[in-house]
């Protein structure tokens, strides 16, 4: 029986996911993002999650017939990237396995490897599409301190950003004011500055959950927020299919946590986007998408 792995690395946690026939087992370590894990936790993280899903499933690591492995970052970080195949073979024993940038599996999975755009917006941001005659290009994903419009952590901080201009009357105190001192339990504004300043990037990004909230209590900074995400999505969207081949409409889909906020984020995208899309609700989990590669990788028709 052939048994595939999908690993589906995000800035916060990653997904470890085996199928065995119709039979699917998951499970789940930290980030395994080059900036954020250690080489030694980097290890550690992919032994324990692939331990933990064959386990599961009652196999060994020598059943598996392929592993993809999507790696928040990869492509980015060379000096680091340099020892990951040497520890997936050690891990694996074998060398039947390809290690890919998160954004692959994500338009694989939301799309079933079709052609097409996938929008992720997690904690970072990035579009991945593969057009009809199989050309592929990635637009965004530059990473927290430069890029990643309309991420989670990109939110997170403008919503910081909008708390201090309203703390201090630069713009009206709206109903974003009072969500964010309730959000940190603060009664000092300037207390924010410390606890900012000691959280990690997943917890930033974990910020951009409160954005609605202020949004339907109708905050002016709130709602600009919202329109500056979509119109940056609908920008890396719109990067990404005017540089390859596509017949209208582009079916274009998305993940990450982002999309939590619904059907009024997507709208303002599809609004925002010079192109002709269909925004269309993913196919399979980003997790899935990497079993798919797997999969095809085996067979040889993904390279």
């Amino acid at each position: 029986m052939e048994i595939f792995i999908g690993i589906d690395g995000g800035g916060t946690k990653t997904k470890f996911t085996l199928k065995k026939g119709d039979e699917v087992y998951s499970s789940k370590e930290k980030t395994i993002h080059p900036m954020q894990a250690t080489k030694e936790e980097f290890y550690e993280r992919i032994k324990n999650g692939i331990e933990s899903v064959c386990k599961k499933a009652q196999v060994s690591i020598s059943d598996i017939s392929y592993t993809f492995a999507a790696i928040p970052g990869f492509g980015q970080y060379a000096q680091k990237e340099k020892d990951m195949p040497e520890i997936f073979e050690k891990i694996l024993g074998t060398k039947n396995f390809k290690l890919a940038n998160d954004a692959v599996v994500g338009w694989a999975g939301s799309l079933e490897a079709k052609e097409g755009v996938n929008l992720v917006l997690g904690t970072g941001a990035i579009t991945y599409g593969v057009d009809k005659n199989g050309k592929k290009l990635r637009a965004s994903g530059w990473g927290p301190k430069i890029g990643d419009e309309g991420s989670g952590y990109w939110i997170g901080m403008q919503i910081i950003n909008a708390f201090t201009k309203q703390a201090d009357f630069r713009h009206e105190r709206g109903a974003l004011y009072n969500i964010v001192k309730d959000y940190f339990s603060i009664e000092n504004d300037l207390d924010i500055i410390n606890i900012v300043e000691g959280m990690k990037r997943e917890e930033i990004a974990a910020i951009s959950q409160i954005l609605m909230q202020s949004v339907e209590k109708d905050d002016k900074d709130a709602k600009a927020i919202l329109d500056k995400a979509a119109f940056e999505a609908a920008s890396a969207i719109d990067a990404t299919i005017e540089k390859l081949d596509f017949d209208n409409p582009v079916k274009v889909s998305y993940s990450g946590g982002v999309f939590n906020i619904g059907e009024v984020f997507i709208n303002k995208i599809k609004k925002y986007s010079k192109n002709e899309i269909e925004i269309v609700e993913p196919k399979l989990t980003p997790d899935m998408g990497a079993v798919l590669l797997a999969k095809k990788s085996f067979e040889g028709s993904w390279n």
